[in-house]
């Protein structure tokens, strides 16, 4: 029996939010007094999942070990990039994970 990978949506727009509110403390229901700094580090957000979606994975080396995450599009909603991260191991191939099948 093949295991099953768990993934991690994460949208733009979230990203955005959660780092605006830890950089300035500014919350997301203050977004029309700071239009033009949500609308920045929103495209921002944006611009960094696709170049992660170009590159199909993202890796880094933590202590002695590496982390891998395959990265796949989820969806786009009114620019707001949905993007799915799944860990992957070391030397293992990855592949698109398959939709819910009914």
């Amino acid at each position: 029996m093949k295991s099953k990978r768990k993934s991690v949506l994460i949208s733009s727009n979230s990203l955005a939010n959660k780092f605006i509110f830890s950089r300035w403390g500014i919350r997301p229901s203050q977004r029309r007094r700071y239009r033009n700094l949500f609308t920045s580090v929103r495209k921002h957000c944006r611009v960094l999942f696709q170049h992660y979606l170009l590159r199909g994975r993202v890796q880094w080396t933590e202590g002695n070990e590496q982390r891998i995450f395959g990265v796949y599009k989820f969806d786009e909603i009114r620019g707001n990039l949905i993007v799915g991260f799944v860990l992957i191991a070391p030397g293992s191939e990855w592949t698109l994970p398959s939709r819910h099948q009914k």
